[in-house]
């Protein structure tokens, strides 16, 4: 059983660098390929994968057309596995990772979508609290536990995802209006299109040795990024899951009404002096935020 892995790059060669380094620790006896779509068509980028072409299976594409999802969308005819793991440029999979996958898959047949764990590669600083959901979804940080277990569609992340091929062979694709592409694109690319798996019927299981780990980087670790990446995960989740409600000058009068109260939130935390609070407060206004904006968007 031969297993593709998949992902997108725009530039951020030193990011892709570091992983392709650990993607040359992998142990496996199972056939694999390494299929890397760049979404930015550098230089600099091919001399990176050049450098690794006779250490890794790579499939090296280009897309042109802005957004990730265009770029996934046009590695899918080149997919030869059976098995199709999809991640981002910024993570380092384990070493066993392959085996681990394929060993599962070859267990649950019955299974068609598989994620696994996601872990930050550094620690955290204390202010940025992971027990808090908006926080885990900014990180790409996901722990299921120690268990494997079947689970709804929507708890497997991007980061970490394996798709049985024949999903696409029955014509599935990623939504190109959805996803990364530019500054201010509409977070939940990989939710939109889980959402149509299970609506498709199809049912996942989470693999707990399946681990990856995604690299931090310095200038995530501020507000100000944090505030940026809820307001585009607002988008997101109203993109998703927006339903119909009365409305005032073209937006969703409930989020105007909740995006008064989240700004006095902020400020009472601001107030506070405590860099947590102030962090949570201003992530939930900024969310709010971004479903109000796509609210009027979705008109």
């Amino acid at each position: 059983m031969k297993l593709s892995i998949v992902f997108a790059t725009f530039k951020s060669e030193a990011i892709l660098d570091k992983s392709l380094r650990a993607y040359c620790n992998i142990i496996t006896s199972y056939q694999w390929e390494l299929i890397i779509v760049d979404n930015a068509c550098r230089v600099e980028t091919r001399q990176i994968i050049e450098k690794y072409k006779d250490k890794l299976p790579i499939v090296f594409l280009e897309q042109p057309q802005p957004g990730k999802n265009n770029a996934l969308n046009k590695a899918l005819p080149s997919i030869q596995g059976e098995l199709v793991m999809f991640t981002d440029n910024d993570i380092i999979p384990a070493s066993d990772i392959i085996d681990v996958y394929v060993k599962t898959a070859k267990k649950n047949m019955n299974i068609d979508v598989f994620g696994g764990k996601i872990l930050p590669n550094i620690k955290l600083p204390k202010w940025i609290d992971t027990s808090v959901f908006g926080i885990k979804t900014a990180f790409g940080i996901l722990d299921g536990g120690n268990e494997d277990k079947e689970i709804p569609l929507g708890d497997i992340w991007g980061g970490n995802m394996l798709v049985r091929q024949c999903v696409f062979k029955e014509g599935v694709t990623f939504n190109t209006s959805i996803g990364p592409n530019g500054k201010s694109y509409i977070m939940g690319s990989e939710t939109e299109f889980l959402g149509r798996l299970s609506q498709l019927g199809y049912s996942g299981l989470y693999v707990s040795k399946a681990i990856v780990l995604h690299q931090i980087r310095d200038e995530q670790l501020s507000i100000n990024w944090l505030a940026h990446r809820a307001f585009r995960a607002g988008k997101g989740a109203f993109f998703n899951n927006h339903e119909n409600a009365k409305k005032l000058f073209g937006f969703h009068r409930y989020l105007l009404r909740k995006s008064i109260i989240d700004f006095i939130k902020s400020l009472v935390a601001i107030l506070s002096l405590n860099k947590s609070k102030i962090n949570i407060a201003i992530m939930q206004l900024c969310n709010t935020l971004g479903k109000l904006s796509q609210s009027r968007n979705n008109c």
